[in-house]
């Protein structure tokens, strides 16, 4: 990261820049992890019972090195780097095992298939069996083209997978940010699906949430969606502007996001002075959008500093009117995800002993509130980290280090 404006009072750096020395293209493979595999059968046992079919899969091509596979996004020139990886080889997901060693249910004769295309690039097949003796006649008699059709979402399911995976694989290994979502809640997926809905945008979108849902991520994703290459992200927080400096700061950002994505944090904390300045500009920049492609200019990302903040009616009132929003749940609605993130928190902090949770320290984690949503949840297993020296966290161990926060 590259500091770009500090503050006079303070050496607490006013942006952050985060961008690559050398432009190379987007990643071309991403790891095929566990979390990956586990998704994807769930995807496709979930369409095979809506659909009403027996055996759903998909065939990805994928490389295999030094023990570990990852999903190919490119054509068939790798390049030096793709070469010495190794060579291209299958690997089957299906809705009933995470591996299917058998081919039976691959027969073309008995199904249908369906090309998965990635970013212009062959990534794999979608193949769903029909005649089985699990399904009755009508069943069988479903219009081949009826199912083609209900495949076709399948397929833009598995793309909307990729590209979360892919924007997780790019963050950490080409930005180097280490901050990602975990988890594969219903409340997540939507937040993909909408990100994946506003990547086509040139108007600014304003991220709402409550401190802790990731509101940076966010950012990050919908700018990795937007831009295949590797371009500038440009992160300014607004509350530590000095008043009257909106002017020159916004004129530097602008020119280092050239390209990219300028992403300014805490909007609504700006004094009504340097509003003025960020109005024009953005008047500016929708000017510039009629003569200007996205490579010559910028796209605008806002976030204010909780879900709610209309303290300001002014301000609220110009972001309801220039803006498309991007709410992020709290963790409350994302409880399917503690469990995952909690492990995920463990792996991360354990010192000498692997720890885990009672069933009842479990129900209460689930049931806690948890007001500062991921952060604190992050926080409250460092601590417990640090004190633990038994394999398992009673709630007598738990509910005094949740109440400290």
């Amino acid at each position: 990261m590259i500091s770009l404006f500090k503050n006079n009072k303070s050496t607490k750096p006013l942006t952050k820049a985060v961008y690559a020395l050398d432009e190379q293209p987007g990643a071309k493979w991403v790891p095929l992890n566990k979390s990956f595999i586990t998704l994807m059968s769930m995807v496709l046992h979930t369409a095979a019972e809506r659909i009403g079919i027996s055996h759903l899969a998909v065939t990805l091509r994928c490389i295999h090195h030094q023990g570990y596979r990852h999903l190919l996004l490119a054509g068939d020139d790798l390049g030096p780097t793709g070469n010495a990886m190794g060579l291209v080889e299958e690997f089957i997901i299906t809705n009933d095992h995470d591996i299917a060693p058998a081919t039976q249910y691959l027969n073309s004769e008995e199904g249908i298939s369906v090309p998965i295309d990635y970013q212009g690039q062959r990534l794999g097949y979608l193949l769903a069996t029909i005649m089985t003796d699990d399904f009755a006649e009508e069943k069988a008699a479903q219009s081949p083209r009826l199912i083609e059709s209900e495949l076709d979402l399948v397929v833009a399911e598995i793309n909307s997978i990729v590209t979360r995976y892919q924007t997780r694989h790019r963050a950490i290994f080409i930005y180097g940010d280490q901050h990602y979502w975990i988890g594969n809640s219903a409340a997540l997926h939507q937040v993909d699906m909408r990100i994946e809905h506003l990547k086509n945008v040139r108007q600014p979108v304003l991220i709402r949430g409550n401190k802790g849902t990731g509101k940076a991520i966010a950012a990050r994703s919908l700018h990795c969606c937007r831009h295949q290459g590797i371009t500038p992200f440009i992160e300014s927080s607004c509350n530590e502007w000095q008043e009257g400096a909106a002017t020159s700061v916004l004129q530097a950002l602008y020119s280092y996001a050239k390209g990219g994505t300028l992403y300014l944090r805490n909007v609504d904390t700006l004094s009504h002075s340097n509003f003025r300045v960020l109005q024009r500009f953005w008047a500016r920049l929708k000017r510039e959008y009629a003569t200007k492609s996205a490579e010559d200019s910028v796209s605008i990302i806002f976030s204010v500093s909780g879900r709610q903040f209309l303290k300001d009616f002014e301000i609220a009132a110009w972001l309801k009117e220039n803006t498309l929003e991007l709410q992020l749940p709290d963790l409350v609605e994302r409880k399917g995800d503690l469990r995952d993130l909690v492990s995920f928190f463990i792996k991360e902090y354990k010192l000498s002993v692997d720890f885990d949770f009672t069933e009842h320290a479990w129900r209460l984690l689930e049931s806690y509130s948890w007001r500062e949503n991921v952060d604190q949840l992050k926080r409250v297993i460092q601590k417990v980290a640090l004190v633990a020296d038994e394999p398992l966290i009673s709630v007598s161990l738990l509910e005094p280090l949740i109440k400290e926060w």
